[in-house]
């Protein structure tokens, strides 16, 4: 594996760990707000290392009200996720800059630079490229399989080149 895939494995180990606690002290602060609270919730690193936000167990009783909630709030996320709130309405997730994501529609890497004009997420792809920007529910966070296919491969600084030898 190159150094590059290397530090981009890197990258994206830090970004899971802190997409996964975000996410975390989101959810933490909508049940605090509904005046509930999982004890056990917290960020733990799973066997195959995607860091996962852990709910714990939970009374009946906290899970029928979580359940409430849940049913409540379905109609409001399937009108996000479907697009219906569109233009100025804020983005219930925000990346943060320099944070990687995959254009879901072309597969390209890039790195969030900001938003445009027109509240599309603008990618900088990591080979110096153009900029482009990306609907908002076109995007996803990468798995290790799009940063080694993103990775190019360029021999080592310190691998021995082959040399020619003549005889006489």
């Amino acid at each position: 594996m190159t150094a590059m895939a290397n530090s981009l494995l890197d990258r994206l180990e830090r970004q899971d760990r802190a997409f996964a606690r975000k996410v975390c002290d989101g959810l933490r602060e909508a049940l605090d707000a509904a005046g509930l609270r999982l004890p056990s919730l917290g960020v733990e690193r799973a066997a195959t290392g995607a860091h996962l936000v852990q709910l714990g167990g939970v009374a009946p009783g906290l899970a029928s009200e979580l359940a409430t909630l849940v049913w409540t709030g379905a109609p409001y996320v399937r009108a996000v996720r479907g697009g219906e709130f569109g233009g100025g309405h804020p983005l219930l997730w925000s990346p943060e800059p320099g944070e990687l994501l995959v254009d879901a529609v072309s597969g390209r890497l890039g790195e969030f630079s900001h938003l445009d004009g027109r509240g599309e997420l603008v990618l900088l792809p990591g080979d110096g490229g153009a900029p482009w920007a990306v609907g908002r529910c076109a995007v996803r966070h990468p798995t290790r399989a799009d940063l080694l296919r993103a990775a190019p491969v360029r021999p080592e600084a310190s691998a021995p080149t082959p040399t020619s030898t003549s005889s006489k």
